[in-house]
Parts: C-alpha cells; sequence; structure tokens
C-alpha cells in the first residue's frame, strides 16, 4: 500500500516551510509521481468540460443538469489544481534546498 503524501499537506503547500521540515534529498520520482497523478485528472477535465458545453448548446434550458455540469467540473479542476500545487512543491523543495532541480 502506498504511503500517503503529508509533507505538502503538514507544511501547507509551502516550499520553505516543507524544506525546513525536511532536508533530504527530494528523489525524482516524488516529482513524477506528483506530475502523473495531475496528468491522470486531465482526461477527465476534458470529458467535464464537452459536457458541460454539449448541454449548452443541445439543451440550453436545461439549468439544473448545466448547474450539475458546472459543479462536477469545478470539483475536477480543483483535484486538478491541488495536484499541480503538489507537483510544484515537490518541484521548489531542491531548488530551495540550493540542489539542481532533480528530475531534469
Amino acid at each position: 500500500m502506498p504511503r500517503e503524501a503529508k509533507l505538502f499537506a503538514s507544511s501547507s503547500g509551502s516550499v520553505v516551510r516543507g524544506y525546513l521540515k525536511f532536508r533530504a534529498n527530494i528523489t525524482p520520482r516524488w516529482i513524477r509521481n506528483a506530475r502523473t497523478s495531475r496528468k491522470r485528472v486531465e482526461p477527465e477535465i476534458v470529458r467535464s468540460l464537452r459536457m458541460l458545453g454539449d448541454l449548452k448548446k443541445n439543451r440550453p434550458r436545461a439549468r439544473s443538469a448545466i448547474e450539475h455540469a458546472g459543479k462536477a467540473l469545478r470539483a475536477v479542476l480543483n483535484r486538478w489544481e491541488i495536484a499541480y500545487n503538489k507537483e510544484n512543491f515537490y518541484r521548489g523543495l531542491p531548488r530551495c534546498g540550493g540542489q539542481s532541480p532533480a528530475g531534469r
């Protein structure tokens, strides 16, 4: 079973706080894992955007369905944004410590 990523949550997404709590090397795998988790959400964003666009185009008076699709899209975008912030957090930790950027 994979470990829960607690460093991002415990440092409130701040690279500096994360660096002060964890001074070891950040492995490129952490950055890669954060990137893949973000990229995994992107097809779902496309599906939600298409569904919302199709609803607005084909059923413009279906307000309830359009609102529901909009809320679903916002939820997916929030998940993507959290994953994006985590990726940048793990990418910024080595740079904060003066190391060369890991994973590149």
